[in-house]
């Protein structure tokens, strides 16, 4: 029977299995896993948390994230964290977490009403045990959910407030309320609660008193008056005065200029940085306006950037006594872009130019608008640009400013005018809830369905605009639209309300672009992942890789694809999902074909310097792939790895969902390697699976064995009987295929399986026989591995000197073949046995090597094992200082990754073991 997890956030981190707690050490972390549970049950990006928990993109900090993850599933369960497409998801029911269970209850408080809002409160406001995620990393991603969760608290307690007030129970709020002014002294809300419970109580002097207290407070640290609210009982609680009404403002005359813009929105959400780069481009009064000052305001379809135009140049009009101009160039609309010659004639006429004064040709007409503007200071604002040379002739003089939106960066208008370039990014979580609130009003969608149907959308203004709009005009319940919504081939079908839709939004960049980047970018909506690199954009597309960078950056132009850094390019989820669609309309089905070949053909290489010692026959030839990447030495092969890793992963998806059997199972078993290195035992446990599936459909039983050899991988996940079970099956189909290497291999892993099992006998027996057939007609490097873990398997069973000629003999073969980890490895071992045979100095000797052996290739796991053998070695010599250095570096590097074994090397800094620790982790299985 599984165990029921409870995560606690509201209040110090908390994590319990059956009431037990689990304890989590590291204050990262207890932040990966307080945003995953922040999003139970959703995934979330490996690149978001990354950036949002170590401040580093996940090129540089991947290994870390993948390492806390392992080190998570260690503390709660191997199955609790599943890996997703591009990142992970808390498999757990939202309820799990007592941040939802609240939202929950205070949503379920709001629908019932009556008597039992006020019970469902208190239990929602019950869960609260101090301040949220109080010991997570306060620079974390999650630590930036605190103040979101606060406010959701005091609206809650605000609430119960009014229901309590409501019930009679005014005295026994006081001295609540009392407290919680002290602890958010600009509340205003729960002063003017305070006053209302006191003047209630009969307590009118006092009530008069916290008022005095508030306005005082509100002057001093923000320079305000109290509120509407608050001068509303302070009527109630005084006698109410009547206050003097304002004399009637005199409307301005009317001035003969243009005032052409558009209607402000009454309720503007967000864009406070952005308004912020804008106001600066107004460096004072009068004539200290930039000379012919240009700003361009890019970003992809649908992302507000005429709103933050127009609502901005409202909030500056005033600066421009001379009028305002508008004009649409519909860039990217039905029909053709406005002629610079027409929309010139349009603003010479708004201008009160004579139409027989204006030129016919657009250099006459370009002159002549400089001329109309020469002594006036005029805001421009020219919305949908198509390009710079649509938008150059209707630029004025000096003293006016032109404020242009374009789907388009316009980089040459910053290159030859000096323009000001904004680009415009989604809405963030906080902004999309509030556009949200605005359309429908406050309490319509709880916090849960919020946060998903924004995340749905992308939080694309326009997408979160009409899903909104959907809700409110259709009766579909926000539940049900983001059920429908979840369906990638069906999310922007959600998104039409019958007068917009993101699609069709999106069809005018499209169509705009010529036809190889058209076709680039519709070869990106069938590659699985999160990002594409350059080369594997190049064959995707079956194109040169200088070509694809310039197919790339034309879309990036275009914001139809996002850099998020050198050399790798992203789609917005909704355009994935356009570009998917035509992809699938034009029956592109080669793009994604061609780009698995690359991976399987690049993964080969890569895997070869990663495990060199393994020949493995029965694969076939690597499929023939555009260029792909070659490895100099395993420190690029493990970087393209890490950098790959999440899109390996979902190719292995892509291709069973595009029924690639072939491919599928062959990008598995090249994945091994890597994954295997990371210790990454759930993934390898899930994709062997899903390789065994794909083998068995395509027939393929050379495939088939290959997968279920993966299973060695489950005795680390402690399922020994089904680690064997594979393995059985495994050898049975060598067997019937002649292969002797796989037959020695499933040996091998047999061996490795009972020595977990801690069955030393039965090890050291399968891994002889491996190592005979190795020796008759094997490959050295496999050998060199069947020699290693039965050295290992000796030292366990305290039998020193056979290990230290096994582990001699593969650390020879090491040495011949260039296997720098391996002959660590060795080393590493012939150290453990000589300490076993009480034989120090030798032990220190060999551990020192392997140490430096591991720091030269950046092992940084291995290096703190031999390192920690190397301190106890040191001891044995009575050489403490030396051994207690050891053990620091040791220790260091351990707490860094998130070792498991730091609690073991501590341990030895507080003083001698009792036992030894010989071999560490066996981590020795082949394939």
């Amino acid at each position: 029977m599984s165990e029921t997890i409870r995560i606690g956030l509201l209040g110090p981190f908390q994590v319990t299995a059956d009431g037990v707690p689990r304890p989590v050490d590291g204050e990262r972390r207890r932040a990966v896993l307080a945003v995953l549970a922040l999003s139970a049950g959703r995934p979330v990006r490996s690149s978001a948390l990354t950036a949002g928990i170590w401040g580093e993109d996940f090129t540089t900090a991947r290994h870390r994230l993948h390492t806390a993850v392992n080190r998570l599933r260690q503390a709660i369960g191997p199955a609790t964290i599943r890996t997703s497409s591009g990142g992970y998801t808390l498999d757990l029911p939202s309820d799990a977490v007592d941040v939802h269970r609240f939202r929950t209850l205070v949503a379920e408080s709001k629908r019932t009403g009556g008597a039992d809002e006020l019970v469902l409160l208190d239990r929602a406001l019950g869960l609260w045990r101090g301040e949220p995620l109080a010991d997570v990393e306060a620079g974390s991603m999650a630590a930036a959910h605190v103040s979101t969760l606060v406010e959701e608290q005091l609206r809650a307690i605000e609430r119960r407030a009014d229901l309590m007030l409501d019930a009679g129970a005014h005295a026994e709020l006081v001295a609540e309320l009392d407290g919680l002014v002290h602890a958010h002294p600009v509340r205003e809300f729960l002063w003017s609660r305070l006053m209302l419970a006191l003047h209630r109580s009969g307590r009118q002097a006092e009530a008069l008193g916290a008022y005095q207290r508030v306005r005082t407070l509100l002057a001093d640290r923000l320079g305000i008056d109290p509120g509407q609210e608050l001068q509303r009982v302070h009527h109630i609680v005084l006698e109410p005065v009547e206050a003097p009404s304002a004399a009637p403002a005199h409307a301005p005359g009317p001035v003969p200029a243009p005032r052409q813009l558009p209607s402000d929105i009454a309720r503007f959400i967000g864009r406070t940085g952005r308004i912020a780069d804008l106001d600066r481009l107004l460096t004072g009064d009068g004539p200290d306006l930039p000379s012919a000052a240009v700003a361009v305001i890019s970003g992809p379809a649908g992302v507000g950037k005429t709103t933050l135009a127009v609502h901005w140049a409202h909030r500056v009009a005033a600066r421009f006594p001379s009028g305002q101009l508008y004009l649409n160039l519909r860039g990217h609309r039905p029909g053709p872009p406005v002629a610079p010659d027409a929309a010139l004639m349009t603003l010479l006429l708004s201008l009160g130019v004579p139409p027989e004064r204006i030129p016919p040709d657009a250099d006459g007409r370009s002159a002549t608008l400089r001329t109309a503007l020469a002594d006036r200071r005029v805001l421009m604002l020219l919305d949908n640009a198509r390009d710079a040379d649509q938008v150059r002739p209707l630029l004025p003089g000096p003293g006016s400013l032109v404020l242009v939106t374009s789907r388009n960066r316009l980089r040459h208008l910053r290159r030859r005018e000096d323009a000001h370039l904004i680009e415009l990014d989604p809405f963030s979580p906080a902004e999309s809830a509030a556009l949200l609130d605005r359309v429908l009003g406050p309490a319509v969608i709880d916090p849960k369905t919020t946060s998903e149907l924004t995340h749905l959308c992308g939080h694309l203004p326009l997408a979160l605009a009409i899903a909104a709009e959907r809700v409110r005009n259709t009766g579909i319940p926000p539940s049900a639209l983001v059920e429908e919504a979840r369906d990638r081939t069906a999310r922007l079908d959600a998104l039409d309300d019958g007068t917009a839709d993101v699609r069709h939004a999106f069809s005018w960049s499209y169509q705009a672009l010529p036809d190889p980047t058209a076709a680039m970018f519709r070869a990106l909506g069938t590659a699985p992942g999160g990002d594409i690199g350059t080369a594997a954009a190049a064959a995707l597309a079956d194109t040169e890789p200088g070509q694809a960078v310039r197919l790339l950056e034309s879309l990036v132009d275009q914001h139809l694809l996002r850099r998020p850094r050198p050399g790798r390019y992203e789609l917005h989820d909704l355009l994935r999902a356009y570009a998917a669609e035509l992809a699938a309309a034009a029956g592109d089905a080669e793009p994604l074909e061609r780009l698995l070949d690359w991976y399987v053909a690049t993964g080969r290489g890569a895997r070869s310097h990663v495990q060199p010692t393994s020949v493995i026959p029965g694969l076939g030839p690597a499929p023939a792939a555009r260029e792909p990447l070659r490895f100099a030495d395993s420190v690029q092969a493990l970087d393209w790895f890490e950098t790959e890793h999440d899109n390996l992963i979902a190719a292995v998806a892509a291709a069973a969902d595009a029924g690639l059997d072939g491919h599928c199972w062959r990008l598995v078993h090249m994945l091994w390697a890597h994954l295997h290195r990371c210790r990454a035992w759930p993934e390898i446990a899930a994709l062997s699976e899903v390789g065994l599936a794909a083998a068995r459909r395509a027939g393929d039983r050379y495939g088939e064995a290959e997968m279920l050899t993966m299973g060695a991988s489950l005795r680390h996940l402690r399922r020994f009987d089904e680690a064997l079970a594979t393995q059985r099956e495994a050898l049975d189909l060598y067997r019937g295929l002649g292969s002797r290497s796989g037959r020695a291999t499933v040996l091998n892993n047999l061996g490795m399986i009972f020595r977990s099992m801690g069955r030393h006998e039965e090890a050291i027996d399968h891994l002889r026989r491996c190592a005979a057939v190795d020796e008759e007609e094997g490959e050295p490097g496999d050998l060199a591995i069947a020699l290693l873990n039965l050295a290992q398997a000796y030292i366990e069973s305290e039998r020193a000197a056979e290990a230290i000629e096994a582990a001699g003999r593969s650390y020879a073969l090491l040495r011949e073949l260039g296997h720098h980890r391996g002959q660590g490895r060795a080393m590493e071992t012939i150290g453990h046995a000589h300490r076993q045979l009480g034989e120090y100095e030798a032990a220190a000797d060999w551990l020192r090597r392997a140490s430096e052996a591991f720091t030269d290739i950046g092992d940084r796991w291995y290096q703190s094992g031999s390192l920690t053998g190397l301190g106890r070695a040191l001891r044995g010599l009575g050489r403490e200082a030396e051994a207690r250095a050891a053990f620091g570096r040791a220790l260091a590097l351990a707490s860094d990754l998130g070792d498991p074994r730091a609690a073991e090397i501590r341990a030895e800094l507080d003083g001698p073991p009792g036992e030894d620790g010989a071999v560490g982790s066996p981590v020795s299985d082949r394939r």
